[in-house]
């Protein structure tokens, strides 16, 4: 009987065994498939089939050098900061960053109502703001952009506000008994309201302004071209009289850019005028006149030169950039033959792959390996450069 007991008990491990082996063989394919999934972000996203296939980051320094760096999970610096991991290969590979995309520069003229082409009301204007905050926009001033120096977080594209007249809408004083105060919705003071409240938002402007009433009180404008330049916004050259730079020759044409530059740094010592918006959009006979010359022992010296246009302009580190004719986009949704703000921020939407977005670091820039001859590495100041394969 003893004898039996111990077959039996014999017997039931082995068959326990067998059923462990079964339910082993029926759940390992669903094992390997859990296994797969635990692979970091980085497998995922590239989908991954075996380590040959990794995607890689190419670095290239100034001098040409190519530097390859396979992007495996444990290549990767996993420093910590305070618990957080940060992981640059992974980011990249998170945000798809693209700094050769393309950057909106939008034009903006009156701010008041009714709505027309060339008026944006309070009202609109706010909208604006927030479905570009809302669409991972970010501010930057359009001396930054046309330097490089887009600093913003990753994964966002930067946007320039320009506006063109200086209008009163644009910035308006209201006297009060207690004082001068902002007229709450002048462009200003609606930048200001909204740039406080989403400090990530960034802050920027550029007023291409003329004389000899900017802004229209006339009481007012040292008190104003101070308030911009104080509160981080830039002043551009608009002419001084709003002129038609076709029409004029050589000593006329160099007059109006000089005094609309020498009167600005009058009233604000030490400033330099460096950008000009050309009053309809229109070239003198001699385009390099834009750039540089003299009227009266006063001389100016332009980095930039804005169309009115209607399509985002390049990035700056592209061949295609030119700071002789950087085009605009009309902050408009009348008469703009769907090339409006809105149209292209629908376009970017379906065409992300066409817009500059950032990776996070002014020291570096990152691009899609397959629009590496796109380039320009004069442009990038002695910034190292990153390519990946999306």
């Amino acid at each position: 009987m003893n004898q039996l007991k111990r077959w039996f008990s014999k017997k039931k491990k082995t068959i326990f065994s067998a059923i462990l082996l079964s339910v082993f063989l029926v759940f390992l394919p669903v094992l390997i498939t859990c296994q797969k999934n635990t692979k970091s972000d980085i497998a995922t996203l590239n989908d991954y089939k075996n380590p040959q296939e990794s995607q890689t980051i190419q670095s290239e320094t100034q001098s040409g050098e190519i530097e390859e760096k396979q992007l495996y999970s444990e290549d990767i610096d996993t420093t910590t900061n305070g618990g957080e991991e940060s992981v640059a290969e992974k980011e990249i590979l998170k945000y798809m960053p693209n700094e050769l995309g393309q950057v909106m520069i939008l034009m903006y003229h009156k701010i008041g109502s009714p709505e027309s082409e060339w008026m944006r009301t309070p009202q609109n204007f706010r909208q604006d703001l927030i479905n570009l905050y809302e669409n991972g926009y970010r501010l930057v001033n359009l001396l930054d952009y046309v330097k490089g120096n887009i600093d913003i977080e990753a994964g966002k594209s930067p946007v320039i506000l320009t506006f063109d007249d200086a209008t009163q809408g644009q910035f308006n004083f209201i006297e009060t008994v207690s004082g001068l105060r902002l007229d709450p919705d002048c462009a200003v003071a609606i930048l200001e309201d909204f740039c406080s409240q989403f400090p990530d938002f960034g802050k920027g402007a550029t007023f291409y302004i003329h004389y000899p009433y900017p802004f229209y009180q006339i009481q007012y404008i040292k008190e104003k071209l101070e308030f911009l330049v104080n509160n981080g916004y830039e002043i551009g050259n608009h002419t001084y009289s709003h002129a038609d730079l076709s029409n004029l020759n050589y000593e006329d044409v160099v007059k109006e850019i000089a005094l609309n530059a020498s009167k600005t740094n009058e009233l604000l010592p030490g400033y330099k005028v460096k950008s000009l918006a050309l009053t309809y959009g229109l070239y003198p006979k001699n385009k390099e006149i834009l750039i540089k010359g003299s009227f009266k022992d006063y001389i100016y010296n332009n980095e930039a030169i804005l169309l009115i246009g209607s399509n985002p302009a390049p990035s700056p580190f592209s061949f295609d950039f030119d700071f002789l004719g950087i085009p605009r986009i009309k902050a408009s949704e009348i008469n703009v033959e769907n090339q409006g703000i809105y149209d292209w921020i629908d376009f970017f939407k379906k065409y992300p792959e066409r817009q500059y977005i950032s990776d996070g670091d002014t020291d570096i820039i990152t691009i899609p390996l397959e629009l590496k001859d796109k380039l320009d590495k004069n442009s990038t100041n002695g910034k190292k450069i990153f390519f990946y394969l999306p």
